[in-house]
């Protein structure tokens, strides 16, 4: 979801908040209107043949075969439900076999929404795990090599931004609106939530012939993970998730939730200016060399290149959107700290060509993923979580006092005066409600205790959101100090790691733990 104001915060989590009450069933409960589903045909092929091919930038050596799952654009059809007689979308799956003796399957789930979860079978497994489980990654409905595609206006980025008045950003946003509906289908656009993505999951346990699922969720999904434990009790054997969203939450309290989270790291990042990155020999921190005056000089710089665009080569010039959308994506991890700070710095000296290509790259860049599917994440994101959350609306009186909370939650980007005003946001004028509610979640009796990781200054998700999540769960949590946005088997703290393959091998082993 894109908020209200200049801020663009990082994708992965802006669209993370409401969600369905589904209740709590076995996995059982569905397999008769499903069964087709369950027992299609699959043809599993090398990841380098067929259409596959295009699914990686380069498919390493690994054995890895992809396939095309098909499931139901809508489950709450009546009726049983078969490829051939309901509409259908495909979901794009790859599969890395166990190396030795195989003890189940774990099931990667991405974040966003709107991220493809493919790449995310490259990441730095650990031997056991490489070992013992076939690893599956898959794009969601919609996302990525998932068809059919979430379509919208190409230039969608910059509809959903504000503009010059309330009545233009509106109008914009509902151009923006229209083009989704148009690109994408009014149906599907319908089924390309949450909802349905916890469902697929059940769809991918039954073709990949598991009883049972072990789960590694990152961010956003951890929001369908916990839908998927809530749901299907009986269906998971361990679940793992890391960057947690708290489910109790509305839409408007996630997304406070967030924007002092990004506040917290912008006041970490402005006494790591003057303090680590001095110490790395640059020659003075563009924030100023007092951090309590971090913000003063950051809202000078954006009022600057508003009044003043920065060249940046043959690309656009650098107004203060690019300068916040480049810092939305760069605080999530610290190893962009610096390349941030760097680009800053050379805005200031008028060259805004860094500046630039920080506010071009994907959002939510992780380290261990490259990216290998069409760029549909700014539309995806849009596109799934007003499936999620919307309320739509012309009552512009009735959004302001969330609004204008959402804007006071930081002042880091505050370098305008507070609007008297605030526009309908994009999923208030979305063409039906979304499907997934606040609700408070509860583990199924006899069902595994889930594993919650979180880290201590997290921007996007924040720490309190694990914490309360255990506690919903009675399930243990590992807390990681430090700052940063999800971590497990990124190779970036093993003990974090270590505890992790601990509790897939006896998910009743794990207790509370803090990793330094």
């Amino acid at each position: 979801m894109q908020l209200q104001r200049c801020a663009v915060l990082g994708a992965v989590v802006l669209a993370a908040a409401g969600l369905l009450a589904g209740c709590s069933t076995d996995s059982s409960d569905h397999a008769g209107a499903r069964a087709a589903f369950y027992s299609q045909p699959v043809a599993w092929l090398p990841c380098t043949e067929g259409q596959a091919r295009h699914w990686f930038s380069d498919a390493p050596a690994d054995g890895r075969t992809c396939a095309l799952v098909r499931a139901p654009l809508d489950y709450h059809q009546s009726g049983t439900l078969s490829p051939e007689a309901v509409d259908t979308v495909s979901l794009a799956v790859a599969r890395r076999p166990a190396e030795q003796d195989k003890r189940g399957t774990l099931l990667l789930i991405g974040g966003g929404p709107g991220d493809p979860g493919l790449p995310m079978l490259d990441m730095s497994f650990p031997e056991q795990v490489r070992k013992h489980y076939d690893i599956v990654s898959y794009d969601p409905r919609g996302v990525g090599h998932s068809t059919p595609p979430i379509v919208c206006d190409p230039a969608g980025g910059d509809l959903v931004e504000d503009q010059d008045s309330v009545t233009a950003t509106e109008t914009a946003r509902r151009a923006f609106v229209a083009s989704c509906v148009h690109g994408t289908g009014a149906k599907e656009l319908r089924h390309i939530g949450s909802d349905e993505a916890t469902d697929d999951i059940d769809v991918l346990r039954g073709v990949l012939g598991e009883q049972q699922l072990n789960i590694l969720a990152a961010s956003y999904g951890t929001q369908v993970a916990a839908m998927y434990v809530q749901r299907y009790p009986g269906g998971y054997r361990a679940a793992v998730l890391d960057g947690v969203v708290d489910v109790t939450e509305n839409n408007t309290q996630m997304r406070v939730g967030q924007n002092k989270g990004y506040q917290d790291t912008f006041n970490r990042v402005a006494a790591f200016c003057v303090d680590r990155y001095r110490a790395q020999g640059r020659p003075e921190c563009p924030l100023g060399e007092d951090p309590a005056q971090a913000e003063n000089v950051f809202h000078a710089i954006l009022r600057q290149t508003k009044d003043h665009p920065v060249p940046a080569g043959a690309t656009p010039a650098i107004e203060p959107n690019d300068v916040l959308q480049a810092l939305s994506t760069s605080l999530l991890w610290p190893e962009g700290w610096t390349p941030y700070l760097d680009a800053l710095a050379a805005v200031r000296r008028g060259d805004g060509t860094p500046m630039r290509a920080l506010a071009s790259e994907q959002t939510e860049p992780t380290p261990r993923q490259a990216p290998s599917a069409p760029d549909t994440k700014a539309n995806a994101l849009a596109a799934i979580t007003c499936a999620d959350v919307a309320e739509p609306t012309t009552d512009r009186a009735s959004r302001q006092a969330g609004e204008a909370q959402l804007h006071d939650a930081a002042t880091y980007d505050d370098f305008e005066a507070r609007p008297t005003e605030f526009p309908l946001d994009t999923c208030d004028l979305w063409p039906t409600p979304g499907t997934a509610k606040a609700y408070q979640p509860h583990r199924g009796e006899g069902s595994a205790p889930v594993l919650f990781v979180g880290t201590r200054h997290d921007p996007t998700t924040p720490v309190r959101n694990a914490q309360r999540m255990a506690n919903y769960l009675d399930s243990p949590l590992v807390i990681r100090e430090g700052d940063g946005h999800t971590f497990v088997f990124a190779g970036v703290n093993a003990c974090v790691d270590d505890l992790v393959v601990g509790y897939l091998d006896d998910p009743g082993s794990t207790h509370d733990a803090v990793c330094e």
